[in-house]
């Protein structure tokens, strides 16, 4: 099934903005008669973030669309429910070296990285952002306004490189720490990405593809990179 045939089907249970029972059982059964590899998948999911995103700027304030993005993951969840299509593992700071991890992800994503994080300090991840930025990786960061101009920050620098950067206007901190890779796997957690937390503090970072949570942290990002864009 190639990416046309895909967004096609897709689209059939979009017209409404919300997916019957009809709809869902048809797509199941669809689903359950194809391979369905991580590529597969993939696309799966990319087309219909892609399908949510041309609609969302026309949705009101009861965001339909959301529901059938919703739908989408949990029939692709239920066609691969085996357990070993689910990977999640957390990490420590500062007993684990949490850093080189995220510096792992970001060189493994071939596509796209969307990184949401109050602040970034630490060099070494700097230096894997810029080089995945190098390799034609889309990048997108949000970040916090009152960090972003902080001693040490590389937000600004990250902006001038040519990296896609939106800083949060409000009087209030964008205090999330979270990133996206290629719409596979979330990183999230306490863990800042400087230095500090890389060497004294005690913070956590988890990594998963669970289809749910990616729906969700996908949902927020897209949200507030609008937000901060205007």
């Amino acid at each position: 099934m190639d990416r046309a045939q895909i967004r096609n089907m897709l689209l059939q249970t979009f017209e409404d903005f919300q997916m019957s029972r009809s709809e869902r059982s048809a797509l199941n059964q669809i689903f359950s008669h194809i391979n369905l590899t991580e590529h597969s998948l993939s696309l799966i999911r990319k087309e219909a973030f892609q399908i949510y995103r041309d609609y969302k700027p026309t949705a009101g304030p009861n965001d339909t669309g959301l529901s059938w993005l919703e739908d989408i993951m949990k029939v692709l969840a239920n066609t691969t429910s085996d357990e070993s299509s689910l990977k999640s593992e957390a990490l420590f700071s500062p007993r684990d070296d949490c850093s080189h991890r995220i510096c792992r992800m970001i060189e493994s994503a071939r596509k796209q990285i969307d990184i949401c994080v109050f602040t970034i300090t630490d060099d070494r991840v700097t230096r894997a952002i810029k080089n995945a930025h190098q390799r034609q990786v889309q990048v997108r960061i949000i970040s916090d306004n009152d960090k972003s101009y902080d001693l040490g920050s590389d937000i600004e620098h990250l902006s001038q490189t040519g990296i896609s950067v939106r800083i949060d206007q409000t009087s209030y901190h964008m205090h999330h720490k979270f990133a996206l890779f290629d719409s596979k796997f979330i990183l999230t957690g306490s863990y800042n990405w400087t230095r500090s937390a890389s060497k004294n503090n005690s913070e956590n970072l988890i990594i998963t593809n669970e289809p749910g949570l990616l729906l969700r942290f996908e949902s927020e990002f897209e949200k507030l990179w609008n937000e901060y864009g205007t």
